[in-house]
């Protein structure tokens, strides 16, 4: 097992609700903004990291801990959003959010935060 992937093993089973509430939304390991989206949610939860710029503050913080190019985080989030979001993800975050049009990745990102915080609060 490379470095990376015992990273993102680690990571994954430490987060156990984050893990099980992207699953009913359909986003599963089999895509690697999946664990993206983890980290970044551990940091915007966890670590009550205020985000101002997601190009900025974010991606780089995710890429070095994951020894990834920043540029592969926003990518592989639109590809997430762009799969599922007719499929299963409009649905489902239009029950939360209300109706709700494709997202960018910034929106996405705390359309996601938002539905995982409200079974926290």
């Amino acid at each position: 097992m490379t470095n990376k992937t015992q990273k993102l093993c680690n990571l994954t089973t430490s987060n156990h609700f984050l893990n099980r509430k992207l699953k009913t939304l359909g986003i599963g390991e089999d895509y690697k903004a999946y664990y993206y989206l983890i980290n970044i949610m551990d940091e915007m939860i966890n670590n009550e990291m205020q985000v101002r710029s997601f190009s900025r503050q974010m991606y780089p913080l995710i890429a070095k801990k994951l020894e990834i190019r920043e540029w592969t985080i926003e990518r592989d989030i639109r590809h997430i959003i762009n799969v599922l979001w007719d499929y299963k993800l409009k649905n489902k975050l239009s029950m939360f959010w209300g109706k709700v049009e494709r997202p960018s990745c910034c929106q996405f990102i705390y359309i996601i935060k938002d539905y995982i915080v409200q079974d926290i609060i």
